[in-house]
């Protein structure tokens, strides 16, 4: 079984970025990780930013969120309504 990435996109663009202007002992001493990360990170930075671009599981753009926004706010209460009278009187509830 594959493991999940520690390092989001962020921590990486972040180190790749930092590698430029500081010495790599600095970036992962800061960063708290392994300094072939730091040049792994160099080498693949056109990937990662084109990741930042485009979104990905690690990296989510704000704008992909938008589909999770109540569109019936009324029917969303009464939804809620229904749900609180349910739980308050379990006689009425149906289970199997």
């Amino acid at each position: 079984m594959k493991k999940r990435p520690k390092n989001k996109n962020k921590t990486k663009l972040k180190g790749a970025e930092a590698y430029k202007s500081a010495p790599v002992v600095q970036v992962t001493t800061q960063l708290g990780v392994h300094r072939s990360s730091v040049y792994r990170w160099r080498k693949h930075a056109k990937a990662l930013e084109a990741n930042k671009k485009a979104g990905n599981k690690y990296y989510v753009r704000t704008s992909a969120h938008d589909a999770l926004r109540v569109r019936y706010p009324v029917l969303e209460k009464q939804l809620l309504d229904y749900v609180a009278e349910i739980r308050k009187n379990r006689k009425l509830c149906v289970t199997t």
